[in-house]
Formats: C-alpha cells, sequence, structure tokens
C-alpha cells in the first residue's frame, strides 16, 4: 500500500513538473493513436477511437486507474481478429516516451531521474493493462490427444464446413491482390474429394490467384477468419481451381485498406525529412489517397510517430505533378540493408485530385496487364 501511494505521489509530482508538456501533447497523443488503431482495424468510427485514446492518456497519468468498458470491448474484438493487442499499447507509450525524451532533452537541466520515472511509470501501466486485458482474454492452451491423427489436419474442419456449404447451396468469397490492386470475386464450391475442393470462380480471380500462388478465403459470417489454402490445379478452359491445405490466418491487413494502394509504375523518388537538415530519399513503393510506402537505404533518425515533409512527383499522362504533403510514420519494417517506411498522407484538396486521377489511371492499366496475362492461358 505505502509503494502505491508513492508511485502515485512519483507520478504526480512528474505531472506538476512537466504539465505543460503533459497537457500540450495529448492531442498529438490521441492523433497517433486513432492513426495506428485504424490502420490495424476498420471497425470502429474514428470518433471512437480517439474518445478511447483521450482515456487512455488520461490513465497512462493515473496509476490506479482502469481500462474502461468501452477499451476493454475494442482491445479483446480486436485481439479476436488477429491484432497483437501488446505490441500495439506498447508502440503508442513508445510514441508517447519517445517525445517525452526528446521533450527533455531541450531543456537546460536534463533529467535522467524524470526519464527513468517515466519509463518505470509506462511499464507499470503496460503490466497493468496486460492484466486487465491480454491476460484476461488470454488463449488457454488446447491439450490435444496424441493417439488421434485427425488432431494433425490442420484443415480438417475447414474442408467440414466447405461440404456444409456445398450442400446448401453457397458460396465463399475469395481475395489476391495484383500489385496493389485488390481482386475479389464469389466462388462456388464444385466438388470435394478428400482435402481437395474445386471451385469455380471467375477467370480474372483465377490468373490472380495463379500469380499470388495461393488462394484467400475471406472470413464472414461462417468463417471466423481468412482462410489461406494451395494451388493444386487451375483449369482455365472452365474456371475451376483445385485447393488443398486450408489453414486459418491470423489476420490480413490487406482486405481491410480503406483506400485502393497500387504499386506505381514510375521510378519516383520520395524525399522524407523531420526537419530541413535530414534528408531521407526513397523509392515509391505504393500509393493511395491517404497513404504511401517508400523504400530506402537510409533512416537518417526517422522513427514511427514522426511527422514528416514528403516531397515526389508523379507522371500522370504526360504531365509530371509534384505532391508536397505533410505525413506521419505509422511504421518502419527494416530489411538486412533497407528500411520500409509506412506512412498516412495528408495532401490538400488539389494533391489528393491528382493522387486520385494517377491510382485511377494506373488501377486501370493493372487489371489490363492482367488481363493480358490470362490471354496467354486461353
Amino acid at each position: 500500500m505505502l509503494f502505491i501511494t508513492k508511485r502515485r505521489f512519483d507520478v504526480q509530482e512528474l505531472y506538476e513538473e512537466y504539465q505543460d508538456f503533459f497537457d500540450g501533447f495529448e492531442n498529438n497523443f490521441i492523433d497517433y493513436f486513432a492513426s495506428l488503431a485504424l490502420a490495424y482495424y476498420k471497425v470502429y468510427s474514428r470518433e471512437q477511437i480517439r474518445l478511447i485514446a483521450h482515456n487512455i492518456y488520461k490513465e497512462v497519468l493515473d496509476m490506479d486507474a482502469n481500462v474502461s468498458a468501452d477499451e476493454e470491448e475494442l482491445f479483446n474484438q480486436m485481439r479476436k481478429d488477429g491484432v497483437m493487442i501488446g505490441f500495439f499499447i506498447s508502440r503508442a507509450m513508445l510514441y508517447l516516451l519517445e517525445h517525452f525524451i526528446a521533450h527533455i532533452r531541450q531543456l537546460e537541466i536534463y533529467s535522467h531521474k524524470s526519464i527513468e520515472q517515466m519509463v518505470i511509470h509506462i511499464t507499470h501501466f503496460i503490466k497493468n493493462f496486460e492484466m486487465h486485458v491480454c491476460d484476461k482474454y488470454a488463449v488457454q492452451p488446447i491439450h490435444l490427444n496424441f493417439d488421434s491423427q485427425s488432431n494433425f489436419i490442420v484443415g480438417n474442419n475447414i474442408v467440414d464446413i466447405l461440404k456444409r456449404l456445398k450442400n446448401e447451396g453457397k458460396s465463399v468469397q475469395f481475395f489476391n491482390l495484383y500489385k496493389g490492386v485488390p481482386i475479389s470475386h464469389e466462388a462456388e464450391i464444385v466438388d470435394i474429394d478428400g482435402e481437395e475442393v474445386v471451385f469455380k470462380t471467375t477467370s480474372i480471380q483465377e490468373i490472380a490467384m495463379k500469380i499470388d500462388d495461393n488462394a484467400y478465403i475471406l472470413k464472414d459470417d461462417v468463417f471466423g477468419k481468412h482462410i489461406k489454402a494451395d494451388i493444386v490445379y487451375n483449369n482455365f478452359s472452365n474456371n475451376t481451381v483445385v485447393l488443398n491445405n486450408f489453414t486459418y490466418l491470423l489476420n490480413m491487413p490487406a482486405s481491410q485498406r480503406e483506400f485502393i494502394r497500387v504499386h506505381p509504375d514510375i521510378s519516383a523518388i520520395v524525399k522524407m525529412s523531420e526537419d530541413s537538415q535530414n534528408l531521407t530519399q526513397g523509392k515509391l513503393f505504393d500509393l493511395s489517397i491517404n497513404g504511401l510506402g517508400v523504400v530506402s537505404e537510409d533512416n537518417n533518425g526517422l522513427f514511427a510517430g514522426a511527422k514528416i515533409e514528403i516531397e515526389f512527383e508523379l507522371l500522370i499522362g504526360k504531365k509530371k505533378e509534384k505532391i508536397q504533403s505533410i505525413g506521419e510514420i505509422l511504421n518502419i519494417i527494416e530489411y538486412k540493408d533497407s528500411y520500409r517506411y509506412c506512412i498516412k498522407i495528408f495532401p490538400t484538396p488539389e494533391e489528393e485530385n491528382s493522387i486520385v486521377r494517377y491510382v485511377n489511371l494506373r488501377e486501370k492499366e493493372i487489371i489490363k496487364n492482367l488481363e493480358d496475362i490470362l490471354s496467354d492461358y486461353r
């Protein structure tokens, strides 16, 4: 009890000493949290997410605050849909800590003690969160009977459900990406032989599936998770495909995208900077109305949550149009010798119009390219 009282006093001291920072940073935290949440999970509205972010920010500054019912419902639903909640919350807390440390470093008196207190406090908050949400809803281990071979058939129950759907005359929805463009059509279940299932779908879906080298079935009111399957055989003469090795996926972020994200056909160089001195250049990897991906060999101190300025050119028809926008880095994927930046952008109406025109033109080109490939199989 004395330990908790002392901790609460330390937090109150910390808040009073740096009240200007905590009060001024709240909207930044809420914006980042909402962008991060919506990047993973689009079921809730931005207004709902922002309200939850506001509550969480207040809870971070109150050691005895409990997770609210709304927050618990949101995080439990996200967990069910395969989002790693512990990782998600840790990223939001790291964003707060990074900016707190940056604020401390700008002061005349650099306080290691204050940073240590903030680290201890955030660590305690994460543990408290894990106790109320992650541990409470953790999936208990399943004890298998190792004498039964049926326990080791990965997609056994999926095939059983497909048999029932076939008998009921119901279809499934396939999903594939081709150069960033989603290809999604219904498929009829034609036949089932052991673990192999024959589907009839559109020719454009079948060719996208073949290029992807995998089939994906979207979750619905029957399947609670997305499904991945291997392709055994394609028959383009009658638009059928044979699949096996059905397995559930924890998550499939590409299916949740709000806008079409195309792969460009140009070598657009993107300039990114958090300030005018540190310039990072990279190649445009993909583009949508509200975001883009950039691949670069450099980092120059960029981090998830950083507000940046972005500049690149799009070739629309025969005309080059410059995009100069404010952006926010949502995620950085580090490879062996490069970085991939996932960035949310906030274009002006004129810039958004340019991006929309480019994406629409590029989408038509990609579909035409897919149709040309299909003609080779007929």
